[in-house]
């Protein structure tokens, strides 16, 4: 058989999986966006941070709008915007990048801010999303994942073009929210389509063999500590830095 062919037919394998893989990210996205919600919270329904710095947050994160020099960015709650500068910088500094990380975030947040033109006009090649921890004190799993696949929905209109790295939402010490959030990750990793959406989870990491939060990864129940900011960076620097292209 020659060299010619056999590319060839490797090439026809791989679009034939790909293809596969998009299908089935397509039908996780439809049967996400199915789930009805019947908690009081609804994660699909765009509102305002109740916190008080929510509004300082929002006019920061339209001023790295307006300027648009990013090609990366991190969008999610207090886990993504408590990020060392310093460790931030090393792993992720050369894709030139934005944290529009805001404490407190829910889903319905994120979509707000968005729905309010964060990120409108902008054209980051990649968005790294670690978003839900605070939807697990306030909706079951399948509708945490449902608001997150919400923003994803929502990112494909405002940046139709930027790939997504989907984290799984990391462990909490809470056993009913961490269930939660358990279960949510089933969902999110059906949305990876292998190409502009990828979901990686990192929770091993954090566990240690007792299957409980490793301490030293944590400054407390949710947030990690510099350690845990380390493997965040050291298991994400080098997928980040080949859906960038580079």
């Amino acid at each position: 058989m020659s060299k010619t062919i056999l590319l060839l037919k490797v090439s026809i394998v791989l679009t034939a999986l790909i293809g596969t893989q998009n299908a089935k990210a397509a039908d996780g996205m439809e049967e996400l966006l199915k789930i009805k919600v019947t908690s009081a919270n609804d994660p699909t329904r765009p509102v305002p941070g109740g916190v008080h710095w929510f509004g300082r947050d929002h006019g920061r994160n339209m001023e790295k709008t307006r300027q648009a020099n990013f090609k990366l960015c991190f969008l999610g709650d207090s886990i993504t915007q408590m990020w060392h500068g310093d460790l931030f910088n090393k792993n992720f500094g050369k894709h030139n990048p934005a944290n529009f990380g805001s404490g407190g975030d829910r889903a319905e947040n994120v979509l707000w801010r968005l729905d309010h033109v964060e990120l409108a006009g902008t054209f980051p090649k990649l968005i790294v999303i670690q978003l839900g921890t605070n939807n697990s004190g306030m909706n079951e799993g399948p509708e945490i994942a449902l608001g997150v696949a919400t923003v994803i929905k929502k990112l494909r209109e405002v940046v139709p073009k930027t790939k997504i790295l989907l984290l799984a939402i990391f462990p909490s010490q809470n056993p009913v929210n961490r269930a939660r959030i358990d279960e949510a990750n089933k969902y999110l990793a059906k949305l990876d389509d292998g190409k502009m959406i990828r979901f990686l989870d990192l929770n091993a990491n954090f566990l240690g063999d007792d299957g409980k939060l490793r301490q030293d990864m944590f400054n407390d129940a949710v947030h990690l500590s510099r350690l845990g900011y380390a493997m965040w960076g050291a298991t994400t620097h080098k997928i980040v830095s080949e859906m960038m292209g580079e």
